[in-house]
C-alpha cells in the first residue's frame, strides 16, 4: 500500500492530514496506535515546513509518501525549504520542568521516539526526511 500527498505553505493545507491518514490506515489495515503516531508524526512535520521552512504562501511546500513494507511503515517527507536537518537538533532535556526547557526541539524528539529509525538527505534543493516505525500487527 503507498499513499502520497502534497501540501502548499498555507495552515488551511493542514487539514488534509487528517482524512489522508486515515484513508491510508483504513487501506494499509494500521492499528489505532500506529494510525494516532502517524497523526502526530505528520502534523509536527508539515507545520514546522509551512511555519519554518522561508516557503512563500501558496507554494509548493513538501510530498508526503507512505507505504508499508512487511512489519514496518516508511514515511517520507520532502520539502522544498530551506536545507535544516532535524536529526542533528539536541533532544530536548525532558527532566527539566516545562517553563524551564528552551522552546523548541520537542515535537521532533517526539517523531524520533515514534519511530525506530530516521534519516536525511538534502537532493536538489529539498531536504529529504525518512522514518520508518514498526507496525504493531
Amino acid at each position: 500500500m503507498k499513499a502520497v500527498a502534497e501540501f502548499v505553505s498555507d495552515r488551511v493545507e493542514l487539514t488534509k492530514l487528517e482524512p489522508f491518514t486515515t484513508d491510508f490506515a483504513s487501506a494499509a489495515s494500521l492499528s489505532d496506535k500506529d494510525l494516532f503516531a502517524l497523526q502526530i508524526i505528520l502534523e509536527e512535520l508539515v507545520t514546522n515546513v509551512i511555519d519554518y521552512g522561508d516557503i512563500p504562501a501558496g507554494q509548493p511546500a513538501a510530498k508526503v509518501e507512505l507505504f508499508t513494507k512487511g512489519d514496518e511503515l516508511m514515511i517520507s517527507l520532502t520539502d522544498y525549504g530551506r536545507e535544516f536537518n532535524p536529526l542533528l537538533r539536541d533532544d530536548p532535556d525532558t527532566s527539566l520542568p516545562a517553563d524551564e526547557r528552551p522552546i523548541g526541539g520537542l515535537g521532533i524528539h517526539f517523531c524520533k521516539k515514534l519511530t525506530e529509525r530516521q534519516g536525511y538527505e538534502r537532493r536538489e534543493n529539498s531536504n529529504i526526511l525518512t522514518l520508518v516505525r514498526r507496525l504493531h500487527l
